[in-house]
């Protein structure tokens, strides 16, 4: 019996404990009801990377779809509009081989765009931000090509960060 209530009581005991961190907590987005569906327009490059824009407005509209919070419409049909530029790409040299001092054999590959979230009808601006995605790559062959295949995963990680700053910050 007594070990019934010695249960009962370390149970409450640690709902009690892990209740305050779910103040503040809210489920769904933030954005204004009003707010519905977005349109995205393909990304400004302003980095010496080609064809880097379509890599990177591709992830953030499989973003969206894939949260939810917002349609992808075409330009006339959105109540928002989501205008990135792409500022920089930087490589980051993180490690070097034990034989050779001088060549990196890892990277971390970043991407820093800056964007402007928009109303479709007033043009009101709702939200600006800058925002960075990141991924590491091993350099194998040539450095070119290890920088585009890290490239998709940059992409991905950016939009998962724009979309959490477009969907959950007011």
């Amino acid at each position: 019996m007594i070990y019934k209530y010695t249960a009962m009581l370390l149970g409450m005991a640690l709902v009690l404990l892990t209740l305050p961190g779910c103040v503040g907590y809210r489920l769904g987005s933030t954005l204004p009801p009003d707010v519905k569906a977005i349109y995205v327009h393909l990304f400004i490059n302003r980095c010496n990377e080609p064809l880097l824009e379509i890599d990177t407005t591709n992830a953030t509209i499989a973003e969206f779809q894939k949260d939810g919070t917002l349609r992808i419409v075409p330009k006339g049909e959105a109540d928002v509009l989501l205008e990135t530029t792409l500022n920089a790409m930087t490589l980051t040299p993180l490690r070097y081989s034990k034989t050779d001092k001088v060549k990196p054999n890892e990277y971390r590959l970043t991407l820093h765009v800056s964007f402007v979230l928009k109303r479709a009808k007033t043009r009101e601006i709702m939200n600006e931000a800058a925002v960075i995605g990141e991924s590491t790559f091993v350099f194998v062959g040539n450095l070119n090509s290890s920088k585009r295949a890290a490239i998709p995963a940059a992409s991905e990680d950016l939009a998962k960060r724009i979309v959490e700053k477009v969907v959950e910050t007011w």
